[in-house]
């Protein structure tokens, strides 16, 4: 199948993050389309009107100003759509969606996230402040409600959350976490997963279960 006017954007951070799962989806995305550099970075001319296609939600910040010619979408919405991807079965793993705040206003994205899940026999759980009330991408923005977690925050006027020491964010973010339950928390955004492992979670990330690189 021809993908012509596709541009595949890497995310750099998940590329840290899951080597294994990032390479695997490269390859196979080089397939079918170039591969872009950073996008923070990447030089080159792309036609306008391509479509430049991401599942990083900084990589889609980082298009919107520098590639203004292109169209984003998002991976997930694609590969959901298009099909193609040989997704592995995980029946009888249920888990809990955590979905990214800065993805609020994508409902594309939500429909997606759970069509791929499934499509790989994964039962989902929901909680409520998710989908277009989701209030939470790890230590790029949280607002707990829980007294103490509002006090360390005050304790430091002004400064991101990442910039608190790592014992503060795991107490802040034990909100979160709570609201999931004891079961493994499904995220498709770094920063996500990083604050449920931050408050001592088990996170899975959508795109290392399509790759079929989960641990299991």
């Amino acid at each position: 199948m021809s993908h012509m006017g596709s541009i595949y954007f890497p995310s750099c951070n998940f590329t840290k993050a899951s080597p294994q799962a990032a390479k695997k989806l490269r390859d196979w995305m080089k397939e079918r389309m170039p591969v872009a550099g950073c996008c923070r970075t990447d030089k080159r001319e792309y036609p306008a009107g391509d479509r430049a296609l991401y599942f990083c939600q900084a990589c889609r910040e980082g298009l919107e100003q520098r590639f203004p010619q292109l169209a984003p979408e998002n991976l997930f919405v694609w590969l959901d759509r298009e099909g193609g991807l040989a997704l592995p079965d995980y029946s009888g793993l249920t888990v809990s969606v955590q979905d990214c705040w800065r993805d609020r206003d994508h409902p594309e994205i939500h429909r997606a996230v759970r069509g791929l899940l499934s499509k790989m026999g994964v039962a989902v759980r929901e909680i409520e402040a998710n989908r277009e009330q989701a209030e939470f991408c790890g230590n790029l923005h949280f607002q707990p409600q829980r007294p103490e977690a509002i006090a360390l925050i005050d304790a430091r006027p002004n400064t991101p959350l990442f910039q608190f020491p790592e014992e503060e964010q795991r107490a802040i973010f034990a909100e979160q976490l709570e609201k999931h339950g004891n079961m493994p928390v499904l995220c498709y955004c770094n920063r996500c997963k990083l604050g449920i492992e931050t408050a001592g979670g088990r996170a899975l990330h959508l795109m290392e279960l399509a790759m079929g690189t989960y641990p299991g």
